[in-house]
């Protein structure tokens, strides 16, 4: 099973998917914000077995969630949460400025930018996973 990854903004909503061994996170697609999302989102949730969505949540500096992090539960709670699936809320603060920072082509990412967000916000789950795999076989 697959690990779906989202960045969700007003106008598109990023999406990428891990590999089969949930190890990478990969640029999957970009989704328009708008009544057809949903249907969207299903064909690529049966194009692909996902098990769980990680969810970009915009925690305010002070680590709060503000008026868009409600926004964002607001939309899940809508549209995502009656697909019986897992839902995971990650924090997305500065994900969008990474892809900018670290690009040559700052023109070509930033039509892309939801993208390479969601990639970023599933790989920082997947590592955080990893990490905590790591401890709990290092006790045994």
């Amino acid at each position: 099973m697959k690990i779906l990854g989202m960045d969700i903004g007003d106008k598109r909503i990023g999406i990428a998917i891990t590999d089969n061994e949930r190890r990478l996170s990969i640029a999957h697609s970009i989704i328009d914000n708008d009544i057809s999302f949903e249907k969207n989102l299903d064909m690529i949730l049966e194009e692909n077995i996902i098990d769980k969505i990680v969810v970009g949540m915009p925690y305010t500096l002070k680590g709060e969630i503000g008026k868009q992090g409600k926004k964002i539960i607001d939309f899940v709670d809508k549209n995502i949460m009656n697909k019986g699936i897992e839902i995971v809320y990650i924090d997305e603060r500065f994900t969008s400025r990474i892809p900018l920072k670290t690009s040559i082509n700052k023109k070509k990412i930033k039509k892309q930018i939801d993208k390479h967000s969601a990639v970023l916000i599933l790989q920082n789950h997947l590592d955080r996973i990893s990490k905590v795999n790591k401890k709990n076989n290092d006790q045994k």
